[in-house]
């Protein structure tokens, strides 16, 4: 493995990136109406997305929506539970979170029972 040193522009732009892409994430999981933020953000409907794949890459576009890649490309992770975002040799995986994984995997129905449903956390 070569030093782990930022070496170019794109390698000192990692952190940011990682960050805004975070964010718009944070922002896709927080939603109460899921299908509307995705509505808002990508302008497009539920229904042009029938499988896991497309749903991944529907998720994909909201996640770097306004985002500099400075030439770091991101892509669904084979296992469509987060984002892979790769430069050269360097890869740095942000995961979706269970509500969005839920959405992926499932759909439309199970992201919105997952947002609904009480955490593990939660005390009585």
């Amino acid at each position: 493995m070569s030093n782990p040193h930022p070496h170019s522009a794109p390698d000192l732009a990692l952190a940011p990136i990682l960050i805004r892409i975070e964010r718009n994430l944070a922002r896709l999981r927080d939603s109460e109406n899921l299908a509307y933020e995705f509505a808002l953000s990508l302008n497009d409907d539920n229904s042009f997305y029938h499988t896991a794949v497309e749903r991944a890459q529907r998720v994909r576009r909201s996640a770097v929506r306004d985002v500099d890649l400075h030439g770091w490309s991101v892509e669904p992770t084979p296992d469509n539970y987060g984002l892979a975002v790769t430069h050269g040799e360097y890869t740095v995986a942000v995961m979706f979170g269970r509500r969005l994984t839920d959405y992926v995997i499932d759909g439309p129905q199970s992201a919105d029972n997952s947002a609904a449903a009480p955490s593990a956390s939660t005390t009585t």
